[in-house]
């Protein structure tokens, strides 16, 4: 997994409290433990609602995407390929929540000058891709599996 990969490296490589940038501060590495979900929605949470909500919640959503795209009789490879971006993107934050006692590792800030992204990962990538994918396959249709 690319996610887990990037995450290992970082954590190795940077030193606590120290920043990296490229392409002149467009990108701009800065790794957080976020107990929030995308853009730390969440974080005010009670730890147990968080753990319920981001983790068992997560976990239920994933294992059903899963099953409905095993099960569906009739998607485009665009879809599956969107729904398998968006179950890896959801496995590699899950993974981390189980083994960082329930938080994700986000590291990527990108921008131009005040104008800028959250802090994020490759998982969150590839759930964002994914949900673009599976959209634009079901409005385009195309060849059906």
């Amino acid at each position: 997994m690319a996610d887990q990969a990037t995450k290992a490296w970082l954590k190795q490589v940077l030193t606590p409290g120290v920043d990296l940038t490229a392409l002149n501060g467009a990108i701009l590495v800065t790794p957080v433990n976020n107990p929030g979900a995308f853009l730390s929605i969440g974080a005010g949470l009670d730890d147990h609602a968080r753990g319920l909500v981001f983790t068992v919640g997560v976990a239920l959503v994933l294992a059903a995407l899963l099953a409905w795209s095993l099960r569906a009789k009739s998607l485009s490879r665009m879809e599956l390929l969107g729904a398998g971006s968006f179950l890896g993107g959801g496995l590699g934050n899950l993974l981390d929540r189980l083994v960082q006692g329930g938080t994700v590792f986000d590291f990527l800030n990108l921008g131009i000058g005040s104008l800028r992204t959250g802090i994020f990962n490759v998982a969150d990538v590839g759930l964002m891709v994914g949900v673009g994918l599976f959209v634009v396959g079901g409005l385009l249709g195309g060849r059906r599996i």
